[in-house]
């Protein structure tokens, strides 16, 4: 009786040990499957067996090494993503476009300049575009062998200058040109350049100015006041003329026997007019 019992504590005994067995047989082949995975570069595989042997072996060494591992082909599969990334770049970067100039200056006046187009490998592969915008009057065309771009920009009757951008593409490599186109030279007159005030207890002259700039200043006009003489009041009008008046001579002026002389400046843009005034 005592023997039945003793076999039957020893039955039940290694049948509570087959599954132990078992479960650490699982594990270590997961594990070793993904370290399998691992060297061969598949790198997701191998993290999948890591995490299926963590499953089933939850004790903290094995969850230890299995992280490890896990860890290495995060590493790894990085490295692998940025190499192919390197790889990539190389491509794209054995494709080279040259341009004879990234810099183009128009006159006012219609005219067309070329732009030599350089690729490697030659192609006539490229292509190139201006802002939507600026297609009125920036036109572009492509020689029959792909070797120049033709610019070409219409006169403008503007005196201020425009610009725009040209970009031209081969495969990936993207160049720009800056394109600037000038404006008219702006044209001041006057009704009077020489004012004489014959009095020594001063006068007042009026001036007519004519302007054809486009640029507005503060008052609305397309020409401003700059300079004028301390002894002068100058005003501008609301159309397009200044009223110079001239402050009385006084006997202890040194200027009372001689005279004085002074100068109204009026500018628009980079233009400049000036007038001369004379006391006597």
């Amino acid at each position: 009786m005592k023997k039945t019992i003793s076999k039957l504590i020893m039955i039940i005994g290694l049948l509570c040990f087959i599954p132990l067995v078992s479960y650490a047989q699982s594990a270590s082949e997961s594990y070793n499957k993904g370290v399998a995975l691992m060297n061969k570069g598949d790198y997701q595989g191998a993290i999948a067996s890591f995490k299926a042997s963590m499953a089933i072996n939850k004790s903290a060494a094995n969850v230890k090494k299995c992280n490890t591992q896990i860890a290495k082909c995060n590493r790894l599969a990085k490295k692998k993503r940025s190499d192919g990334d390197e790889s990539t770049k190389r491509v794209t970067s054995s494709k080279q476009l040259t341009l004879s100039t990234y810099n183009l200056t128009f006159d006012p006046n219609e005219d067309t300049k070329i732009v030599g187009i350089e690729t490697v490998p030659e192609s006539s592969d490229w292509i190139a575009n201006v802002a939507s915008e600026h297609e009125g009057w920036c036109k572009l065309s492509k020689s029959m062998d792909g070797k120049n771009l033709q610019v070409t920009c219409l006169a403008t009757s503007s005196t201020l200058s425009r610009q725009t951008g040209i970009t031209v593409i081969y495969d990936q490599v993207t160049r720009f040109i800056k394109l600037i186109q000038k404006g008219n030279k702006p044209h001041l007159d006057v009704t009077k350049s020489d004012v004489k005030i014959n009095k020594r207890r001063g006068g007042t002259q009026k001036v007519g100015i004519s302007c054809n700039s486009d640029t507005l200043y503060s008052d609305n006009k397309n020409w401003e006041l700059t300079k004028y003489p301390e002894w002068c009041e100058v005003t501008v009008s609301s159309g397009n003329e200044i009223t110079i008046k001239a402050g009385p001579l006084a006997k202890t002026d040194p200027e009372f026997k001689s005279g004085r002389t002074g100068y109204v400046r009026i500018q628009s843009q980079n233009e400049e007019y000036i007038i001369r005034v004379d006391q006597k």
